[in-house]
């Protein structure tokens, strides 16, 4: 699909006490701009599916952003920089990271599919609201 970026990460599962292979599944999509969709596989089958800011993700390459079920920063100590991202669904939570490069490699495509500042080309926020709300 034209405007559509598929790509698959391995997802590191922090603060487990062994290594849990997580693959995150990230999609964006020209058409829903302001969004990107992360779905969690592990073990064979699919784990969860997270919809959130696209936002998020840009800003957390470079610093702590994000307020309650979704959090995202950098972590630039070791060998390997890395991207944390943090979810809570209020009784259950999980953290995991990514290597700093692979997120970048996904923003990058992301900013170049849409524009930061240009998302209101490609989605009419308003058109949408007036389908939801009566007249």
């Amino acid at each position: 699909m034209p405007g559509t970026e598929h790509r698959v990460l391995p997802l590191r599962l922090e603060a487990a006490s062994e290594t849990i292979p997580v693959r995150g599944v990230f999609v964006y999509r020209a058409d829903r701009p302001y969004e990107v969709s992360l779905d969690f596989e592990g073990a064979g089958m699919h784990l969860a599916r997270w919809v959130f800011s696209r936002e998020l993700l840009l800003d957390g390459q470079v610093c702590a952003t994000g307020e309650g079920d979704i959090q995202v920063w950098p972590r630039w100590k070791g060998t390997e920089p890395r991207v944390f991202l943090a979810f809570s669904n209020g009784e259950q939570s999980c953290v995991v990271s990514a290597r700093a490069k692979d997120v970048h490699a996904l923003c990058r495509r992301m900013t170049e599919l849409v524009p930061r500042g240009q998302e209101h080309r490609y989605y009419d926020l308003d058109a949408e609201l007036n389908a939801l709300l009566p007249s």
